[in-house]
């Protein structure tokens, strides 16, 4: 009777779990109807639903300053969308705007306590006339403290012995930095070091430098490092204490620009002057990118021209807010009001959920489209059902994840073989009887809770069938140590 209860459960649980999924694409579709201007197609294979708009419209994007930069972009730091281009996929030479690479590479595959032994080669393989923090050869300092004098001071000293440390070889911590660009999608990029010192064959763009760049701003302690004006280094077995200063000009004060949070410089003979700037202004978050400047007047003239451009003429949107006026493009989040429900949220973004677009356009013109995942397993916890994106013309102004909150714990076949120790109930047990077609399907609150009971209660009588083992076993003993003590 247990079981055919279990399977019964089972059977409930995955019929409201199809209809939640269900209610999804139904809101989904409700939403889109909601346009007159838009027709709505389905594609039932990978669970596209997507609306076009019927009018053709001017997607002509507003062109912004002039500026003496030979390549220049600025996107939204949390969603990547380009709000400002300039040659941005011609090759430029990074010089030391590379290092942004550098420390994200170092943040994501080592620790920050570890000490690190400047060795002969980080001493004496980089030049003694550039730019250093003047570690020297034997210095011993955490990679901390290294990648603030590589981000404020641009030791490139610090980016060899950073290298060695994290990559077991400088030639091995290369690989992960080009390893990574690429995974990042940058297809127009090389890097045959950690510092960006002239070379023929390192290279990047402005287009791929942004994305770098974002995936550097996504970095928590990345943030905090560019971000910080002075940093005490302490004393080290070689050098007493002293001040590390932010070459960045919007950052050590040199010149005032209140909205930088962070960013990186770089010039070299062939490179130019370079210059990447974190900025924040009114909850927009910018990334400006300038390379192959003239002159450092130039390179930050460029930056603040571009972001206040940005800053000003750039309107920003909650996506979850964009259905609270009928005039403005529909938001599932206020059609559905259910799935906004504070006391059991079941659907909701991840990710900044912003949409970004030029003053003055016409927000209802955005199409939306939603991609959903029809053939998943949910488990506790958030669970990605699919992607939300607007787009403007041929731009993506917006995308966010959706996700459904699902309180219920798994007791399927995979994850209860995963999460649960052998020793307790078999797999092979727990799911005796249960039909073939629900094995991988989410069970119900209830259930999980009677099988953690029943887990409990069989640990307890494995653990009390465990003692009495043992004290019987140790009686015996001690009745034949008595035994042999009586015949001696």
């Amino acid at each position: 009777m247990k079981k055919r209860s279990i399977v019964k459960k089972l059977k409930k649980r995955t019929e409201m779990m199809a209809g939640t999924i269900s209610l999804l694409i139904v809101c989904v579709l409700f939403f889109t109807c909601m346009q007159n201007s838009y027709m709505i197609s389905a594609d039932e294979e990978d669970g596209q639903l997507y609306t076009t708009e019927k009018e053709d419209r001017d997607d002509a994007w507003p062109q912004g300053p002039e500026i003496e930069g030979d390549g220049a972009i600025v996107v939204d730091a949390d969603t990547g969308n380009i709000l400002y281009e300039k040659n941005i996929y011609e090759k430029f030479y990074p010089a030391s705007t590379t290092k942004i690479l550098t420390t994200l590479v170092a943040l994501e595959n080592g620790k920050l306590d570890d000490v690190l032994t400047v060795s002969y080669a980080a001493d004496n393989y980089v030049s003694k006339t550039s730019s250093r923090m003047g570690l020297v050869e034997g210095e011993q300092v955490t990679v901390e403290q290294a990648l603030y004098g590589i981000m404020l001071e641009s030791g490139n000293e610090a980016t060899y012995a950073v290298g060695e440390h994290v990559g077991k070889s400088i030639a091995g911590f290369i690989k992960m930095m080009n390893r990574k660009a690429k995974e990042l999608g940058c297809e127009r990029s090389h890097f045959v070091n950690s510092h960006g010192l002239h070379d023929d064959y390192h290279y990047t763009c402005c287009y791929d430098l942004s994305i770098i760049s974002r995936a550097a701003y996504q970095n928590k302690e990345f943030m905090k490092i560019t971000g910080t004006a002075f940093y005490n280094m302490p004393a080290t077995n070689k050098h007493e204490a002293k001040i590390l200063t932010n070459h960045h000009w919007f950052l050590n004060g040199t010149q005032k620009y209140e909205y930088a949070v962070g960013g990186k410089t770089g010039a070299t003979t062939q490179a130019g002057y370079a210059l990447v700037t974190y900025a924040r202004k009114d909850g927009k978050n910018l990334i400006s990118v300038v390379m192959h400047a003239p002159t450092w007047s130039a390179v930050y003239s460029d930056s603040r021209k571009l972001l206040d451009y940005c800053f000003d003429h750039y309107a920003s949107y909650k996506m979850e807010d964009l259905g609270e006026k009928k005039e403005v493009f529909p938001s599932c989040f206020d059609i559905m009001p259910g799935f906004t429900d504070p006391d059991e949220p079941l659907l909701s973004l991840v990710g900044s959920g912003t949409v970004m677009i030029p003053e003055g356009f016409d927000i209802t013109k955005a199409v939306k489209s939603v991609k959903l995942n029809k053939d998943m397993e949910l488990e506790h916890g958030e669970n990605k059902v699919g992607t939300i994106t607007y787009t403007y013309g041929s731009r993506t102004i917006g995308e966010a994840d959706i996700v459904i909150y699902n309180d219920e714990y798994p007791v399927t076949e995979k994850v209860f073989s995963e999460r649960w120790p052998s020793y307790m109930i078999p797999v092979d047990i727990a799911f005796n009887g249960v039909e073939a077609d629900l094995l991988g399907k989410p069970g119900e609150k209830e259930e999980s809770l009677f099988r953690q009971k029943l887990i409990k209660e069989n640990a307890i009588a494995i653990g009390i069938g465990a003692g009495v083992l043992v004290f019987v076993i140790g009686g015996l003993i001690v009745v034949i140590i008595k035994r042999k003590r009586r015949r001696w």
